[in-house]
């Protein structure tokens, strides 16, 4: 049965927590995250994940897909916390806010110990942009990718602007996080998995490589690039640009590749 609690304090505890996530403060429970949102919230249900609780605005519920969702929330019990439209504008993350905010319980992923034969691996080293990282998951779960992983020093993928940015797949294809280069170089090794750093002007054209075969495709940071010197000497793929033009958005980069890694797989 759903509980309904009107809040009226800025400093109720559950408003606290929201507020602590959302600054992203090392002091905020690594289980929870904040999904906001009326597409991300629909794709939290969607993922089956458990919600601890939903803080509404009073105006929330005036359209079909926001009374589909408090009826799907009724039916799965989750706590509802209605608030006023001032204090949820305080809480919410969006210029325009969309009038809920859940609290999701999501643990922290580990590294597989089998990967498939099929295994398309995305992992970024050192991208600080949350928008950029939450777009990496929307397109490596568009195209198909088997796993992502993120190096220490990345942007969290947990970070709600990145979970918005992912417009939910976040909660179907949740990153690994903080894995050492080291580590993952040796995961990917044990494991038969190809590894192809990216490179703006060096190495084999994307459309030429080969993306069929278990691989995994590593991403540097946004400004200079992939740094680690254990990736040094691994095999470079590049996408061809006009003469002139120094380099591409991450996450559209990311998506020319994966993407070509999709029709690799699936041609006839």
């Amino acid at each position: 049965m759903t509980t309904v609690t009107h809040l009226t304090s800025k400093d109720n505890p559950l408003l606290k927590k929201i507020r602590l996530l959302a600054s992203g403060s090392h002091r905020a429970p690594r289980e929870l995250v904040v999904a906001e949102g009326t597409r991300v919230l629909e794709e939290v249900v969607q993922s089956g994940h458990a919600i601890e609780a939903v803080v509404l605005s009073e105006r929330f519920g005036s359209d079909l897909r926001e009374k589909t969702l408090l009826e799907k929330w009724r039916n799965l019990g989750i706590r509802l916390y209605p608030v006023k439209e001032k204090l949820f504008e305080s809480l919410s993350g969006f210029e325009t806010p969309q009038g809920a905010i859940a609290l999701v319980r999501i643990p922290e992923r580990h590294l597989p110990p089998k990967t498939g034969p099929g295994a398309l691996v995305l992992y970024a080293c050192g991208i600080q942009d949350p928008g950029n990282m939450g777009t990496l998951i929307r397109t490596a779960a568009a195209a198909g990718a088997t796993l992502i992983c993120t190096s220490p020093g990345t942007v969290s993928a947990r970070n709600p602007k990145s979970i918005r940015a992912s417009a939910g797949t976040f909660f179907h294809l949740t990153p690994v996080e903080h894995v050492d280069s080291n580590v993952f170089f040796r995961y990917c090794m044990d494991r038969s998995i190809r590894l192809y750093r990216t490179d703006i002007m060096n190495g084999v054209p994307y459309t030429e490589s080969d993306l069929k075969s278990p691989c995994a495709i590593l991403l540097g940071n946004e400004g200079s690039g992939m740094n680690e010197e254990v990736f040094a000497g691994l095999p470079a793929i590049r996408i061809p640009m006009a003469s002139g033009i120094e380099s591409l958005n991450v996450a559209l980069a990311v998506a020319f590749i994966l993407f070509e890694a999709s029709r690799q797989r699936y041609i006839k």
